[in-house]
């Protein structure tokens, strides 16, 4: 037995695990109902599908490439605006929404996780 450590792989190094398929339930995404889609005003729901788009272009981030996960989450940012004011992420749980919105910018669209892996959920 030796008494030689040895160094740990710092996280983010070296070569990245190959990527696998989920499985097909996993890939099924409900589709979007009329009642969905009235979750929000019309107005904010147009201005956040400006707003995802726009970002995207401008910032080299991705949309879901499945565009009904993108509309949910469009919707639920739109909700927001029309309950908070803001268009807090939708993708969390929040013990206090108006505290976060009030004490945070963290989760205010685009969120820090956006903004640093370029990938909307």
């Amino acid at each position: 037995m030796t008494d030689e450590v040895r160094p740990e792989r710092p996280i983010g190094e070296g070569p990245a695990a190959e990527p696998t398929a989920a499985p097909p339930e996993l890939n099924a995404v409900e589709e979007v109902t009329a009642a969905d889609r009235m979750e929000a005003s019309q107005k904010n729901v147009d201005k956040m599908w400006k707003f995802a788009r726009k970002f995207a272009d401008k910032s080299g981030s991705f949309l879901h490439p499945q565009e009904e996960i993108t509309e949910f989450l469009v919707i639920g940012l739109a909700k927001h605006i029309d309950d908070l004011g803001k268009p807090l992420c939708p993708c969390n749980f929040y013990d206090d929404k108006e505290k976060e919105v009030a004490t945070s910018n963290f989760w205010i669209c685009p969120c820090e996780e956006m903004q640093k892996w370029k990938y909307c959920h």
